[in-house]
């Protein structure tokens, strides 16, 4: 019999519902792993809404992936006395895989709100101190810019102008 009756072979329902549940262990660490490297718990500087939604996509995720596993096992492995139709247990298959789908892209969803760009103004950045020796001196201070062959230095307030050609070496020092 292949009706998937505990007395005869496996029905191709049951068989692939079998491999889907393999599909669906890997489903069910991937939203673990989401959750676990889902960031810190203050939600960096991401607005309101946007953490809001990505807990509802995870949260979401996790329970269709759940369902998703629940409605695969019940054709995987009937519990029923009576034998189920065919058609029944196909549907069921059918509607497991697309909501374990579901639970993947409603995860992804969680886990690419965390991605929003930080635009925190408590970690300025500075620009680097640097030590420029040239063939009539030497100069320490904040880079400035480098622009139409000169490199320009801030040595104590006072803006040093060195032309690229007489810099014999450059190194970025802690401090001058």
């Amino acid at each position: 019999m292949s009706n998937g009756s505990p007395y005869g072979g496996l029905g191709l329902a049951q068989e692939s519902a079998r491999e889907w549940q393999k599909l669906q262990v890997g489903v069910l660490g991937f939203v673990g792993l989401c959750g676990v490297f889902s960031g810190g718990a203050d939600g960096g500087n991401r607005p309101p809404w946007l953490q809001d939604l990505g807990a509802i996509a995870a949260l979401c995720g996790l329970v269709l992936a759940l369902v998703g596993v629940m409605l695969v096992a019940t054709v995987a492995h009937p519990v029923a006395r009576r034998p189920v139709s065919q058609t029944a247990e196909t549907r069921r298959l059918v509607v497991g895989i697309v909501v374990t789908f579901i639970a993947v892209g409603s995860t992804a969803i969680a886990a690419l709100t965390w991605w929003w760009p930080n635009t925190r103004t408590d970690t300025a950045v500075t620009a680097p101190e640097v030590a420029v020796t040239t063939s009539t001196g030497f100069a320490c201070g904040t880079l400035q810019q480098i622009r139409g062959g000169a490199l320009s230095v801030d040595v104590r307030g006072e803006l040093v102008r060195v032309p690229l050609r007489l810099v014999e070496s450059m190194d970025v020092v802690e401090s001058c």
